[in-house]
């Protein structure tokens, strides 16, 4: 079985590498060819870094003018294929004359999501467009779900998720608070910058923390926070080092504003952060709620006493964030591990790739979409 996914990126994009990238090794091993072709590269996030909107934008628009050609370009020669998977769109704002090509020429083509898109400006209608002539969509939760089903009846859910055997805890030492000295206590975030905004949710209690403890706020990203008053150690985000910022942080969180946007996010930095066994704080919003059980797997928290509180009791409580990183971990590997879902969206693809009905489509564990009772993966 041969496949063609359109990627929005290359695999230095976050949703990229972990909704096909991560992926490959294990469609390979299911029988499945699949062929990757990136719209924007590593340069493009280098522009995107540019501090000048002028040079930015002046560097931008030929940029992607070039990367619009080149794909248009990979269409025309595309060939025989059983399956075209696109994550988004094809051209970014361009009208889905592409697409209703494609399905002129009887390409299989499923669209993939997982973000709120639909709500940003100039895609109110052409996702639904895209939806209504697509062979199916997949998403990458419940929400997402809800919004997809308006407009195609063939929507499974597969979500984001995390490779177990590279996001693994270090060696387990509990160490009492007796012995810990003078040894600070690290919270961890990591992110894009565009989601730096939402630590002003948790800057005041950071503040409180602070007059107790030695904490500091670990921000793993591609520029600082500016966060007065909060003691702040910005790593720049690398691929190879990653996972060691996390590891040996303390406590990891995902503050949230409760948005519909926020309610449609995937939750990647919550998953990387129980997979390497860390106790978690978090919003109560969108698949939050689906992954963390209070005081079981971590703490969902509303307001900043909440996270004062959560916050301080894993400060003082060794044994309490060892608990509770142990828990975290089995909820990653036991429902969103790549080990889990590797097999399932090859069955995914195949799925659509053969037009299976929708009673037999693969059907993921544990979700639901809100107001249509448990999920059976295809709707």
């Amino acid at each position: 079985m041969t496949v063609t996914y359109f990627s929005k990126s290359s695999s230095i994009g976050p949703s990229s590498r972990y909704r096909v990238y991560q992926f490959l090794p294990h469609l390979h091993q299911a029988g499945i060819e699949c062929h990757v072709e990136p719209l924007f590269g590593p340069a493009y996030f280098s522009i995107l870094h540019i501090r000048s909107s002028l040079l930015q934008t002046v560097l931008k628009i030929p940029y992607v003018v070039a990367r619009f050609l080149k794909r248009l370009g990979t269409l025309l020669a595309l060939g025989q294929r059983d399956l075209i998977v696109i994550e988004g769109q094809l051209l970014p704002y361009a009208p889905p004359l592409v697409e209703e090509l494609l399905r002129w020429l009887r390409y299989r083509v499923v669209f993939e999501m997982d973000d709120a898109i639909y709500l940003t400006r100039g895609h109110e209608r052409k996702m639904p467009a895209l939806f209504r002539m697509a062979t199916g969509v997949i998403v990458g939760n419940d929400r997402l779900a809800a919004y997809a089903t308006q407009y195609s009846s063939h929507v499974t859910v597969v979500p984001t998720v995390v490779d177990t055997e590279r996001f693994a805890p270090r060696p387990v030492r509990v160490i009492p608070a007796s012995d810990r000295g003078d040894d600070p206590i690290t919270i961890v975030w990591i992110g894009l910058a565009y989601n730096l905004k939402y630590l002003n949710v948790l800057a005041p209690a950071l503040r409180r923390l602070q007059e107790r403890y030695r904490v500091k706020l670990r921000v793993v990203c591609s520029r600082p926070p500016v966060l007065p008053g909060v003691d702040i150690e910005f790593r720049s985000w690398e691929w190879q080092r990653e996972v060691e910022d996390l590891q040996d942080a303390t406590i990891g969180v995902m503050p949230l504003e409760d948005t519909e946007w926020a309610r449609g996010k995937c939750a990647l930095k919550l998953l990387q952060y129980l997979a390497v066994g860390l106790p978690a704080v978090a919003s109560p919003v969108g698949v939050n709620r689906d992954i963390l059980v209070n005081d079981e797997n971590g703490f969902l928290v509303s307001t900043e006493e909440e996270w004062y509180l959560r916050l301080e009791s894993l400060c003082r409580d060794p044994q309490l964030c060892a608990r509770l990183g142990h828990a975290g971990r089995r909820t990653v590997e036991t429902r969103f591990s790549l080990a889990v879902w590797g097999p399932r969206l090859a069955d995914v693809y195949r799925a659509f790739a053969e037009d299976v009905p929708n009673h037999q489509m693969p059907r993921p564990v544990g979700l639901s979409v809100p107001g249509h009772g448990p999920s059976t993966g295809v709707r």
